[in-house]
């Protein structure tokens, strides 16, 4: 279950990451807020370095993160700090990723990963946007409807996974799946309950969408390593 926790959390961060990176260089935001974006980035770089405890690669995200983070101010600012960083993180991480994927054991858990980088780095970004006290609403829109989408294609995955099994293991995997399905489902409500309620989002609203995402993708991952 570690193990799997790991993994998923790489196309998390990619996600993520990528969200961040395009807000830093496109978005319009105020030194505030372009301060407050800079004060999460450590966040990154202590998930990346619990990654780097199943493949030692993930260092060099590391290390690029935090050059970056100690480039750059997190009090109002308007400097950028030096972008080509960000760039290099997101290429290595998007290389490591890629590799992940391509030592699945499967191709349905290749897809599965592949849209875990849309769906967990959905969540956590749009959870980090609230914590930095991001004024960019579209993203708290846009976002979960992208959660959605990701979701169902990752539910998909499970499916042709599931013709493979044997009966006896099928039925054992039963439980673990309906679990699994059954926090996807409670995340995505949580995720998008500002939308439905038309009330802005709250940090504890998405860290528990964010919580209820990830051990559903954890344990779809972990079902992946049963054969």
């Amino acid at each position: 279950m570690v193990y799997s926790l790991l993994s998923v959390f790489a196309p998390m961060l990619l996600g993520a990451q990528i969200i961040l990176t395009m807000i830093l260089v496109k978005g319009e935001i105020c030194p505030g807020q372009r301060g407050r974006l800079h004060k999460v980035l450590p966040s990154l770089g202590v998930l990346w370095l619990a990654v780097a405890s199943i493949k030692i690669e993930a260092f060099m995200v590391v290390f690029a993160i935090f050059y970056f983070y100690s480039r750059v101010q997190t009090t109002k600012t308007r400097d950028e700090g030096p972008l080509w960083v960000l760039y290099l993180v997101n290429g290595l991480s998007l290389a490591y990723v890629g590799i992940l994927i391509g030592e699945a054991p499967s191709w349905s858990a290749s897809l599965s990963l592949f849209m875990m980088i849309f769906l967990l780095g959905s969540v956590f970004a749009n959870m980090l946007l609230s914590i930095a006290r991001s004024r960019l609403d579209a993203f708290h829109r846009i976002l979960p409807v992208v959660g959605i989408l990701s979701a169902m294609a990752t539910t998909v995955c499970i499916v042709p996974f599931t013709y493979t099994l044997e009966s006896e293991t099928l039925s054992e995997l039963t439980m673990p799946l309906l679990i699994s399905f059954s926090l996807l489902i409670a995340g995505i409500v949580f995720w998008s309950w500002h939308i439905i309620t038309a009330k802005k989002p709250e940090k504890g609203q998405l860290s528990v969408a964010f919580l209820f995402v990830l051990l559903a993708c954890t344990g779809f991952h972990s079902l992946y390593l049963i054969q």
